[in-house]
């Protein structure tokens, strides 16, 4: 079972105090082991010097070093210190190694002194050896103390870190353990108001009522929800939408096939006129099921893109050739103007299914006898592709609706397509780092603009995400 995050989170930081703790402590007793012993290395430095005053002074007064030595010893025998005179050559002269085992002596440059640690039967002693020169006689002066006491005071020091470290840890813990449990608290709160938010409605976790990082993510949950149920509202509709246009072919079929089939004989014309208006309303289905096909891949974010160089003015030249024909029927001309070459690198399916839908959506606005102009401006970064119909223009209100599924402004219009021409178009182009936009609209006509780019650092990527 895994733990919760308070408990995790507590564990975390009572191995994290713990690594500081021990680090600390054991810099502390280092520590402690070197004042101590600077502390006794000062003691042994002010004791040597108080006996090599008393040496100076001895020799003054017998001029015999040996018995000046003597004199020297019994001056300063104590229980916890230790003198040794020795000569150059390192031959005691006098001594009180104190119950510590004698050391070689060796003599040291005159005016230096060395100071060590040496162990025995009965501890440890720090020892300072230094020379002098007595007039002509150079004598070696060797002083020490035991470090029992500052033994003691690190055994005492280590005894107090055992038993400090572990209470501080268990306070630390439960402390810790509290605080995770109040710092996580409006967190188990929005989990369980989050848990009670209904797929449908309005609700949300509120307002933020903090400024820190749990407001933000109040903020951020608020968003996600509010993402997720304008998602959910757009595929509800989209299925109402899709399943509206689907029934009305589907029906004349049906329809069409039933009435056909109701009479035992049928002349050859009746039963060509049934599967004319079949053929028709099936490939009105088959477009909007490819349509809808295309738009579930692009939601999906599983569209592959199949890159090529291509020149996009020949495909503007083929789409409109391909929609002259349809042109024609209703007394509308496709006029190309100012179209240069351009170069760039996309979907070739992909850009003249753009090119034809926009271009197909003029024609069919267009009012008899008019016009569809097509003109393209080319810059150093981009193209932009303008094609104007001649149709009666999109009221303000509408603008941006135009590219939105199964819209359609004129009803008498529903037989021709589905809606989804444009929605398909402002998609293709956003894949390839474009956009499609109503430029201009009004009683004369609209203007609807392609804007591409041509360099190659702005290529479309292999698989884009939905839009």
């Amino acid at each position: 079972m895994t733990p919760s995050l308070r408990t995790r989170l507590t564990l975390w930081y009572t191995l994290a105090l713990f690594v500081v703790l021990a680090l600390f402590s054991v810099a502390l007793l280092w520590q402690q082991e070197r004042v101590g012993l600077r502390r006794v290395d000062r003691e042994l430095a002010a004791l040597g010097a108080a006996a090599t005053s008393v040496v100076r002074d001895e020799l003054h007064e017998h001029p015999d070093v040996h018995e000046a030595t003597l004199d020297v010893i019994e001056t300063f025998e104590t229980p916890n210190r230790l003198l040794v005179i020795a000569d150059a050559h390192g031959t005691v002269l006098a001594e009180h190694w104190n119950r510590l085992e004698p050391q070689s002596i060796h003599m040291p440059r005159a005016g230096s002194a060395r100071t060590w640690t040496a162990s025995g039967n009965s501890g440890a002693w720090r020892l300072r050896v230094q020379g002098e020169t007595f007039g002509p006689t150079p004598l070696a002066i060797v002083v020490g103390m035991p470090l029992a006491d500052l033994e003691r005071e690190h055994r005492e020091a280590r005894e107090a870190t055992m038993i400090g470290v572990p209470i501080a840890l268990l306070l630390a813990a439960a402390g810790g353990l509290w605080l995770a449990t109040i710092g996580l608290r409006p967190i188990t709160a929005m989990a369980a108001r989050a848990a009670r938010i209904p797929p449908t409605g309005e609700e949300d976790l509120g307002p933020p009522v903090r400024n820190d990082e749990l407001g933000r993510l109040t903020s951020a949950f608020n968003g996600l929800v509010g993402r997720l149920r304008e998602a959910l509202a757009t595929q509800r509709q989209f299925m109402a939408d899709a399943s509206h246009e689907l029934r009305t072919p589907v029906s004349v079929i049906h329809t069409t096939a039933d009435v056909t089939l109701s009479r035992e004989h049928r002349d050859e014309a009746e039963y060509r006129d049934a599967v004319t208006v079949m053929s028709g309303e099936a490939g009105r289905l088959g477009r909007l099921v490819d349509d809808m096909l295309v738009l579930a891949r692009a939601d999906g974010g599983v569209y592959p893109l199949r890159l090529v160089d291509l020149y996009l003015d020949d495909i503007v030249t083929e789409c409109a050739r391909t929609l002259d024909i349809l042109a024609r029927q209703r007394h509308v001309r496709i006029l190309i103007r100012e179209l240069p070459e351009i170069e760039l690198r996309g979907d070739e399916d992909l850009l003249r299914r753009l090119v034809m839908n926009v271009l197909q959506n003029a024609v069919q606005h267009t009012m008899r006898d008019s016009e569809v102009i097509i003109t393209a401006e080319k810059s150093r970064d981009g193209v932009s592709i303008r094609i104007t119909d001649g149709g009666r223009g999109v009221a303000d209100g509408d603008r941006d609706r135009i590219f939105h599924r199964f819209v359609q402004l004129d009803p008498s219009r529903r037989s021709e397509g589905a809606g989804l021409g444009l929605a398909i178009a402002r998609w293709i182009a956003s894949v390839h780092h474009g956009t499609l936009a109503l430029e201009a609209s009004g009683p004369q006509g609209s203007t609807f603009c392609i804007s591409l780019p041509v360099r190659r650092d702005q290529a479309p990527d292999a698989t884009p995400a939905a839009v």
